[in-house]
């Protein structure tokens, strides 16, 4: 007579290798789970932003900072038109930032005002006269102080839009 216990041993081996196969998928479905909610979750602003930002508004300024025709433009250009082209700046930016719906933002604000504006605005600004100075254009292109200005202005419309850019490019 045969004996019937190999048969069993066969049948719970593959029920337990189907059980770790199912343990498997299940731990698989959740971690896909857990990547799609994380991917839902609003993006802060924290310190990889803000260096992405520095970025996108190097990248986009450099190539205006050594144009000649922007130097004589932001000789030409009175520091009142500097100053409404440095408010059209601020407004696209702000329609971008916060109301464009481009990638997925959270909304922090400070004094009633987005802080990635903020981060953009400054950081934008700040490295566009810093590179103004560091390659001695004011110099070369002699620049007085409203100049200085103007020119910092001009080239920072390029700059807000880059560091923009590239902040919002995951």
């Amino acid at each position: 007579m045969m004996n019937p216990e190999p048969e069993h041993r066969i049948e719970d081996e593959g029920r337990t290798k189907m059980e770790e196969q199912l343990k498997e998928i299940y731990s698989s479905i959740e971690e896909l789970r857990r990547e799609t909610e994380e991917r839902k979750t609003p993006d802060r602003l924290g310190w990889d932003d803000i260096a992405q930002e520095a970025i996108g508004a190097v990248t986009f300024a450099l190539p205006f900072v050594f144009t000649s025709e922007l130097w004589e433009i932001a000789k030409d250009t009175s520091v009142e038109r500097s100053i409404l082209i440095l408010l059209m700046t601020l407004g696209i930016a702000y329609l971008f930032i916060v109301k464009s719906r481009i990638g997925n933002l959270k909304k922090e604000e400070l004094f009633h005002i987005p802080k990635r504006l903020l981060t953009v605005i400054v950081i934008a600004y700040m490295i566009s006269a810093g590179l103004i100075y560091l390659y001695g254009i004011n110099g070369l292109a002699d620049f007085t102080v409203g100049q200085y200005f103007n020119a910092t202005v001009l080239i920072s419309t390029f700059a807000v839009i880059g560091a923009i850019t590239v902040d919002m490019v995951r």
